[in-house]
């Protein structure tokens, strides 16, 4: 059973391989995910027992302080697409709010459109009959008072 010794806990788990299945492993990750020392041509040193590799991701390495640095990286694109992302949502959400806010302004103006009239015929209409509503009002109080 293989074990992650030498690479970082929290990320993905490295497991370490004889060098006998170098060639095979070259096979199966893409070239830009080599964390090789030797890269022209991808090859081990003579006196390396082994490389190891990360399924998750299809990385190689030959050397433990290269998982580490490979596990910084990926931390930072993590740390970096979880930032972008937080800051579109809340720009996708800031440009909803805006949109609702104008929809409701038009919905308050149409209201009122509604009610006083695009003229405003409307409105005096309705303050003349508050006016005379407010003064019989005002008379009946001044009639029970007496």
């Amino acid at each position: 059973n293989q074990s992650d010794k030498n690479g970082s806990r929290n990320g993905d788990s490295w497991l370490f391989f004889h060098s006998d299945t170098f060639q095979a492993a070259l096979v199966q990750a893409p070239e830009e995910h080599w964390c090789l020392k030797r890269l022209h041509p991808p090859r081990l040193a003579p006196d390396v027992e082994g490389y190891y590799y990360n399924f998750a991701s299809d990385f190689i390495a030959d050397d433990p302080s290269l998982i580490l640095n490979e596990a910084k990286r990926q931390w930072a694109i993590d740390m970096l697409q979880k930032t972008i992302h937080g800051a579109h949502t809340r720009r996708q959400i800031e440009k909803e709010t805006q949109a609702a806010l104008v929809i409701q302004k038009t919905q308050v103006m149409w209201e009122v459109q509604k009610v006083h009239g695009s003229n405003g015929k409307n409105a005096a209409l309705l303050k003349s009959w508050y006016r005379k509503y407010k003064a019989k009002e005002g008379r009946l109080t001044l009639n029970q008072r007496l």
